[in-house]
């Protein structure tokens, strides 16, 4: 039922499903055992999947309730469509793919780019996990958040944005420039030369990151070694590990070593697997970080109340045309007399003066 539903939500239609059910979907008759009771399971299954995705598509996008803050107003409606006019199961299906993207070909493009490198591949990291927070594929997130997530100064962070942006090539755009209380607005889009990459992998398990606040003590290139047996699909080798992060082997064996000590991962059988009994934020607060982070995003706070409270002393008001204009006031005249008697008493008056 799950493969099933996730058909049902690309909207592969179900005569296309029976038709490659001897060829690359021969994985799912062999889930109901012989053909017989695929023909005979199928149809039915499939209406059920329907139904469910259907009913899923019509309860409100994810992350509306997401305890995540964010520093700026509601987003906008970007693309040209009605805020509606994709469903949250297809906005998250572009972010897996977008995902798969960054793993096969921008993890090992950033890599490259220099010392910046490792800051631009957490950096894009962090836009994910707020575009999957928000269920949104228009993000517009401060900088100071970024900064936050990523364990950086804001300033930073302003500076490496539109390095993010040159080096995904069409992946992340920026489509409106900040003003007011409002940041700037980037869009998240799959450019068609990537389409085929991202359908060549399957989808991750696991949420996305940028820098936890443990590897603000441990590093970088530990929250990669971490990451990698943490959301690979099996427990893989060091030099499984070595080709997904892009790392120097002695790099990697160093961080090893270091996660293996805080018994954060541990290795079975010469391969690596997470050890899940340990809680990396008790090891944040020993390690002193944990306090750093609070601290961070206090000042973050601050900042951000300062901010806003600068633009509500120093914007000038909108000027309405009513304001300057009050036709009530603007064409009441004092000395118009209200009728003809009026007008003559005022002459009479005038002329005995």
């Amino acid at each position: 039922m799950a493969v099933l539903n996730h058909l049902c939500a690309w909207q592969v239609p179900l005569a296309e499903i029976q038709d490659r059910l001897t060829t690359d979907f021969a994985g799912l008759s062999a889930l109901y055992g012989t053909d017989e009771r695929a023909v005979r399971l199928l149809t039915t299954e499939w209406e059920n999947a329907t139904a469910w995705v259907t009913q899923k598509q019509g309860h409100p996008p994810l992350g509306r309730s997401h305890s995540n803050k964010y520093d700026t107003e509601p987003p906008l409606t970007h693309g040209g469509g009605a805020p509606d006019s994709r469903s949250s199961v297809s906005v998250m299906a572009e972010i897996n793919d977008i995902e798969n993207v960054l793993y096969s070909v921008l993890d090992q493009r950033l890599a490259h780019t220099g010392r910046e490198g490792i800051t631009l591949r957490f950096l894009l990291r962090a836009v994910l996990g707020f575009a999957r927070a928000k269920a949104s594929l228009v993000i517009d997130v401060g900088c100071r958040a970024f900064a936050l997530a990523v364990g950086n100064h804001h300033g930073t962070i302003a500076r490496l944005l539109p390095r993010l942006v040159k080096h995904t090539g069409g992946m992340l755009t920026k489509i409106e420039s900040a003003h007011g209380k409002r940041a700037d607005v980037y869009l998240l889009n799959l450019p068609e030369q990537w389409k085929e990459v991202a359908k060549a992998a399957a989808w991750r398990k696991g949420k996305i990151y940028g820098i936890r606040p443990v590897f603000r003590a441990l590093g970088a290139t530990a929250a990669l070694v971490y990451e990698a047996i943490e959301r690979d699909r099996h427990s893989p080798t060091t030099a499984e590990i070595i080709r997904a992060t892009g790392l120097s082997r002695p790099t990697v064996t160093k961080e090893l070593t270091t996660l293996a000590e805080l018994a954060m991962v541990e290795r079975h059988h010469g391969a690596w697997q997470i050890v899940h009994t340990t809680n990396i934020t008790t090891i944040a607060e020993l390690l002193g970080v944990q306090e750093e982070y609070e601290q961070h995003r206090i000042v973050v706070k601050a900042q951000r109340r300062q901010w806003h409270a600068y633009l509500e002393r120093h914007l000038e008001p909108v000027i309405r045309e009513d304001d300057l204009y009050d036709q009530e006031r603007h064409d009441w005249d004092p000395w118009m007399p209200l009728n003809l008697d009026d007008l003559g008493a005022l002459e009479r008056h005038l002329l005995a003066a």
